[in-house]
């Protein structure tokens, strides 16, 4: 579990799985900010400054998202995270890869933007 409670924002447009997420990070003690495209991943994490986005690669609006994040000055240097237990690779090196929730936790308090 991590040491301190923090803000994520899970970026995901299926509710079932969106819903999963925020449980599991809301028992191991996190906040949760829920977003479902990049839009509103956006202005969602200008006005609570999460400590991690937290979405898939599956995402219709995934690669509008990470373009959205790296222009923006305030927000371009967000810790964006997927978990996924077969270790996709992806060409964006920006993103990380967890994955478990213990991977994320442990990704959070080893960020210096935490």
């Amino acid at each position: 579990m991590s040491k301190k409670p923090h803000t994520i924002l899970v970026v995901e447009d299926v509710e079932e799985i969106s819903e999963s997420m925020s449980a599991a990070l809301k028992q191991r003690g996190h906040r949760v900010e829920c977003a479902s495209n990049a839009d509103q991943a956006i202005q969602m994490a200008e006005e609570n400054r999460p400590a991690m986005i937290l979405t898939d690669l599956d995402l219709p609006t995934f690669d509008s998202l990470m373009s959205l994040l790296r222009a923006h000055t305030g927000l371009k240097n967000m810790v964006v995270a997927i978990m996924d237990i077969n270790g996709p690779k992806i060409s964006d090196q920006t993103v990380n890869i967890v994955c478990d929730f213990q991977a994320l936790d442990d990704l959070i308090e080893s960020s210096p933007s935490k």
